[in-house]
């Protein structure tokens, strides 16, 4: 079921609502990197509720709700069957997904978006150097980097800026998976970003369909992990951008949902 997962604000002047909204709401919200679009969270993660956003009224004049959907492509279709119109062309989110505005049968305006960032928070009952070290040391590493049914049987890290990982994944049937990167940007005990590509065992960048994968990948995705200090552990977060479509990331993001069970249980066991 597709459900209703943001909002948009229209405003003759996004500053001026953003800090309306600050002030009263206490609600926290920044500029967006990539254009006029302010991000409003509303509260917490875990809390109930949705985030949305502060738009310029040139782009509309009405609060717009946002839906969920697993594919672009299905639900403008089905949109269109039954009666709606689709008052936009499939439009990019770098880094995120699709979206798309349209109308329902009672000239309602709201937006549809698929989703294809994978994006991860989960705690670790462990400091942050120990996760660090977990995440960073090769020897670690191959304890958890794969998926359930998978082993991690080369794990090289470079781990400096301009540095760069090769890592292999072999599964019980005897499938293998080579992937690299590139680290652009490391603060020990804090963050890491990287490129992800899918690779050969020499190391060297392959396309997506290499390994029978189809859709239109890019030949690199983009990853990146922070580590938090808090009361009881480690707040960790992972970010994975650049998937073709839904299918793909929520696929990937199962693997790597396992791959941190793992993690987890490896913490444990070195106490």
């Amino acid at each position: 079921m597709s459900r209703v997962i943001h909002f948009e604000i229209p405003a003759e002047d996004p500053g001026r609502a953003a800090n309306f909204y600050k002030q009263v709401f206490k609600w926290e919200i920044q500029k967006w990197e990539h254009g006029d679009y302010w991000l409003v969270s509303t509260g917490p993660e875990d809390d109930p509720g949705i985030n949305g956003a502060i738009y310029p009224k040139e782009q509309g004049s009405t609060v717009r709700d946002v839906i969920e959907v697993d594919s672009y492509l299905e639900f403008s279709e089905k949109i269109e069957s039954n009666g709606g119109k689709m008052l936009t062309d499939k439009m990019s989110i770098p880094g995120m997904g699709f979206n798309g505005l349209f109308k329902d049968t009672e000239g309602n305006v709201f937006g549809i978006i698929e989703i294809t960032m994978i994006y991860i928070r989960k705690h670790f009952d462990a400091p942050v150097e120990d996760v660090w070290e977990a995440w960073t040391d090769p020897e670690h590493v191959k304890e958890w980097l794969a998926p359930k049914n998978y082993t991690a049987n080369v794990v090289k890290m470079d781990l400096q800026e301009g540095g760069s990982y090769l890592n292999s994944m072999k599964s019980s049937e005897g499938e293998e998976v080579w992937s690299t990167g590139v680290y652009r940007e490391v603060v020990p005990n804090e963050k890491i970003v990287s490129t992800d590509s899918f690779a050969d065992s020499d190391g060297n960048v392959v396309p997506a369909n290499h390994y029978g994968m189809t859709g239109d990948w890019p030949m690199e995705l983009i990853v990146t992990v922070t580590f938090t200090e808090d009361e009881n552990g480690t707040l960790f977060t992972l970010e994975h951008q650049g998937f073709p479509d839904h299918k793909m990331s929520a696929m990937a993001e199962v693997g790597w949902m396992e791959s941190l069970d793992k993690l987890e249980d490896h913490l444990k066991k070195s106490k």
